[in-house]
């Protein structure tokens, strides 16, 4: 997993205008606990070493330390091995998909979801961000009704659909939507259509469930 070499991208690279890149494994069918991190080598080299142990040191004296080489330098310790692995397996399952098929397949469920959503709750629903499929991700946060995520949580997961409920990680973003918490759906390549039906089906339910 380890890169061998620090090299900076080629000018034709979308990443030649990024100084850091990371992503979380488990958002991407790997295991918990692991990402990467991708950083213009200049700035990497510039930045002090945050954590010490065995692989990140070159020289070692009573006065201090030397970290070695990037990448080494910011990767003490043993790593987590099997995490690694599974990164690798969750890249190599992906890639053999194709990432421009899982997008297509996001932003197909994406559309539905609008569509659907919005027909069948019109104003009662709010849904956060753009109304416009290939503007946003397989992510929908959206309130019903004045039912607090939480409580819509509690009847969605008794009808088996499983949302997230909460400011998730965003409190800036909440405060400047002046909601406290949202629901949050998602999709993804493991979904299909009737999932956004036992979803729209699973609200209408929270919303008889909050009026009896």
């Amino acid at each position: 997993m380890r890169a061998s070499t620090c090299r900076t991208p080629p000018p034709t690279s979308p990443r030649s205008t990024w100084d850091f890149l990371a992503f979380s494994a488990h958002k991407m069918c790997g295991p918990t606990g692991i990402g990467v991190l991708w950083g213009r080598c200049e700035l990497l080299d510039a930045m002090p070493a945050f954590l010490g142990g065995g692989g990140m040191i070159l020289d070692v004296r009573t006065d201090g330390f030397t970290p070695a080489d990037l990448p080494a330098k910011f990767e003490a310790g043993t790593p987590p091995i099997a995490e690694a692995v599974g990164l690798g397996a969750a890249i190599d399952y992906l890639g053999d998909i194709g990432m421009d098929r899982v997008r297509a397949h996001e932003a197909r469920l994406t559309a539905y979801a609008l569509r659907v959503l919005r027909e069948r709750f019109g104003d009662d629903l709010t849904i956060h961000g753009p109304l416009e499929p290939e503007l946003r991700g397989g992510v929908m946060s959206f309130a019903y009704r004045d039912i607090h995520p939480h409580d819509m949580s509690q009847i969605l997961n008794s009808r088996h659909v499983c949302i997230r409920p909460g400011h998730h990680c965003a409190k800036p973003l909440m405060r400047s939507l002046g909601v406290g918490a949202t629901a949050r759906a998602s999709w993804y390549i493991y979904n299909d259509t009737n999932d956004i039906d036992a979803l729209s089906d699973a609200i209408e339910s929270s919303g008889e469930f909050f009026a009896a």
